[in-house]
């Protein structure tokens, strides 16, 4: 079964004293949701190429997400997986098929050369700010870790505006993050090669 979202989100990544910092001031939920990611490419980063990110997450079973550009915010296709098909895809590279596997095969991605270049773990809290929800992130990958503020609406505008007001409101400096987790940890993983 597979579900597509429209995804518009707004990023900054903070110092760990700013992480800290908003994690004592803003009441997020304690329940810390744990994910690992895999991201899948070619070695000639064919995905890249056409701004299409594929992961394979684990947490509380397997879903296997493609994310693809629009005009504004991302397209998200997920289709959760059994654990079976996710060992094939993190084993052995086995593609499974689906509608994401259709959709790849539609825009003539050679899926066959699809592979995981990189994983990260997430440890992620959720809270809301002024009615729209945030989340914060603690991620590692390879020797690297590094600290999330997100914002999601349904509008770039306000999503900016939101975590603009966030970062103003705790003195933390305000810069978008425009580069993804999966191209901060598969770079990680090509510097090591």
């Amino acid at each position: 079964m597979a579900s597509n979202n429209i995804e518009i989100e707004a990023k900054v990544l903070l110092s760990k004293k700013d992480y800290q910092k908003l994690l004592s001031l803003i009441t997020f939920n304690p329940n810390i949701k744990k994910q690992e990611n895999f991201f899948l490419d070619s070695e000639i980063r064919e995905l890249r190429k056409y701004n299409i990110m594929v992961r394979l997450r684990k947490r509380e079973g397997y879903k296997l997400t493609l994310k693809a550009p629009l005009s504004e915010g991302l397209l998200e296709k997920n289709q959760k997986i059994d654990e079976k098909d996710a060992l094939s895809l993190i084993e052995r590279n086995v593609f499974p098929r689906g509608e994401i596997y259709d959709f790849l095969e539609m825009l003539h991605i050679n899926i066959d050369k699809l592979k995981i270049l990189a994983s990260l773990a997430t440890e992620r809290q959720e809270s809301t700010y002024n009615g729209y929800p945030i989340n914060i992130s603690k991620n590692t990958y390879g020797s690297k870790v590094d600290y999330e503020l997100e914002v999601d609406s349904d509008s770039r505008q306000k999503s900016e505006d939101v975590i603009r007001e966030i970062c103003n409101q705790y003195d933390i400096k305000f810069k978008l993050n425009t580069l993804s987790k999966e191209n901060r940890a598969i770079e990680e993983a090509l510097s090591k090669k």
